[in-house]
């Protein structure tokens, strides 16, 4: 895959999923614009490893502060990415939290803040963006969504309706830009490894040692997927450089999932 020449902006892209997108960006060639939010010493010192590790790519790398629920901080994440690295090709929208809770345990309060970053957010990133995309007649917008925004969720009723909320976003917009050179797709992770998924663990099972955590989810992942191991950030990175480099692809929901929900033999 070669994204040379080409200009990655990544929200959320500080630890997690995004970390392992912006990595796998560079790899492919794209210089990245590492977004994530601001007001917290210690995502931004992670943000900082990351662009770091972009650099050691010999690509150039840009940190970005935004609260992506704040529209105008969307707009001025864009713009910084334009003037600091000369463009934006390629837009991953990534910012997500957990909604952990069945309907009758989520405050109203909850809901609303999930939906407010995972698919306002969503929207509001490629609002910003598109506009330049539009200009330059091409681009590729990748959301991330979740296997439960196409399946559903038991005791996660927030994150999975903001998840279903990005994957009918990524197929209505793909429809209405396709004619003007921009693709629209978005990944339906499942079991990935990350700081999100790990404190999940944590907080379900008492644990107090993330390395313990970690270890232990990568133990239940090898078991119940097909594929033998949990899903990595980087996994997820490759599939974004794919659905960059795949001209005829848009509209897509594409699970990335080790082959959850398959039965094993």
């Amino acid at each position: 895959m070669d994204l040379n020449g080409r200009v990655a902006l990544v929200t959320g892209a500080a630890r997690g999923i995004g970390s392992g997108i912006a990595r796998e960006l560079a790899r492919a060639g794209a210089d990245v614009a590492i977004a994530d939010i601001g007001g917290d010493a210690e995502v931004a010192a992670a943000a900082a490893a990351v662009a770091d590790e972009v650099r050691g790519f010999g690509r150039q790398a840009l940190t970005v502060e935004c609260d992506v629920s704040d529209e105008s901080q969307c707009v001025a994440m864009v713009e910084q990415t334009v003037d600091g690295l000369g463009g934006v090709d390629v837009v991953v929208c990534n910012a997500g939290i957990a909604g952990i809770g069945k309907l009758e345990e989520t405050s109203a309060a909850q809901w609303e803040r999930v939906l407010a970053v995972n698919a306002t957010g969503t929207f509001l990133t490629c609002s910003a963006a598109l506009p330049h995309l539009l200009e330059q007649g091409r681009g590729s917008i990748v959301n991330i969504a979740s296997v439960l925004g196409l399946r559903g969720g038991s005791g996660r009723i927030s994150y999975a309706a903001s998840k279903f909320a990005v994957v009918g976003l990524t197929q209505a917009l793909a429809g209405e830009v396709a004619a003007r050179g921009v693709r629209v797709n978005c990944i339906c992770p499942s079991s990935v490894r990350s700081v999100m998924t790990v404190g999940e663990l944590m907080d379900v099972t008492g644990m107090t040692e993330a390395d313990q955590a970690d270890a232990l989810w990568s133990q239940v992942a090898a078991k119940r997927l097909p594929l033998g191991r949990s899903v990595e950030p980087e996994d997820i990175g490759r599939a974004v450089v794919w659905l960059c480099e795949s001209d005829m692809v848009t509209g897509v929901s594409l699970p990335v999932t080790g082959g959850d929900g398959l039965p094993k033999s």
